[in-house]
């Protein structure tokens, strides 16, 4: 099994969350049909990819109640993370030509200064910002991110969808010294950050795969006038297309909602040095 893939993910969690115990009272119990009920219930998810899901789901090795925990948690993750766009679409909508310019012009020393985050802080972040989740889920977000982290390694091909969302993909790398980073500061790596920077504010928190056929409101639920409880579920975790063992779940969907935080934390932290500089 090669180290960092989808099954290696599987296999840390439950060894991970079984270590540190789990807590009966915070099963969702109330969930129609449990699990399978939530997964059918996800208007991403065309009837193919959420059987794949439902099968997979029947062989992954954990506990009911961390298949339960995990998935209400993915969507209330995905829930707060649409609730933040407002932040960086009004940075650019006040700020976003001069921003542009000031960010091109930043020496080297300077980019490598704001684009490092150790592998804690995305999580930290979170807890910092008051939004708490339970254990089961962050067992599996510091499994995820420590895969983003060697996602070179899975041989799998990009997660993301949409220019910025490859783009920023590309660009991202990780040192064991200072943790997630850019690759280097050329013209090709700035102007892809600036549309992933620009891409935090919407309208969508992922794009989504065109269909082939006309658009429709499966295509749109990620929008910002969607506000159904749908708008928080997580798009589908489709299979990896060169995973061969089709039993296993994908974790794409969770991969992308980690670079999405990563993307984050560098977006606050240059924000903050562009606006420190204007009154300075």
């Amino acid at each position: 099994m090669p180290r960092f893939s989808d099954q290696w993910l599987i296999d840390r969690t439950l060894f991970d969350y079984v270590q540190g115990g789990s807590c009966a009272c915070c099963a969702f119990n109330f969930l129609p049909n449990g699990t399978v009920g939530l997964i059918h219930s996800m208007s991403e998810f065309e009837t193919d990819a959420a059987d794949a899901e439902v099968s997979a789901l029947d062989k992954l090795p954990w506990p009911p109640d961390m298949k339960d925990q995990v998935w209400i948690e993915r969507v209330r993750l995905r829930q707060y993370c649409k609730g933040t766009m407002k932040m960086y679409k009004q940075f650019w909508n006040e700020h976003g030509e001069a921003f542009e310019v000031w960010f091109m012009r930043l020496p080297k020393e300077s980019l490598c200064r704001y684009f490092q985050l150790p592998r804690t802080e995305i999580l930290e972040r979170l807890q910092q910002e008051k939004f708490h989740m339970h254990a089961s889920f962050g067992t599996v977000l510091c499994a995820v991110t420590e895969q983003v982290a060697h996602f070179q390694l899975t041989q799998y091909p990009a997660d993301g969808r949409g220019s910025a969302e490859i783009g920023f993909e590309e660009i991202l790398a990780f040192d064991r010294r200072g943790g997630f980073t850019i690759r280097d500061d050329s013209t090709t790596t700035r102007e892809k950050w600036l549309a992933r920077h620009k891409g935090l504010g919407g309208p969508k928190l992922l794009e989504r795969k065109e269909k082939a056929s006309s658009r429709t409101n499966y295509d749109s639920d990620d929008s910002e006038a969607d506000n159904d409880a749908s708008a928080g579920t997580p798009e589908t975790n489709e299979i990896t297309p060169n995973e061969t063992n089709t039993d296993v779940p994908s974790f794409r969907s969770d991969r992308r909602i980690v670079r999405w935080m990563i993307a984050r934390c560098f977006a606050d932290t240059l924000q903050q040095a562009f606006l420190k500089q204007l009154v300075a």
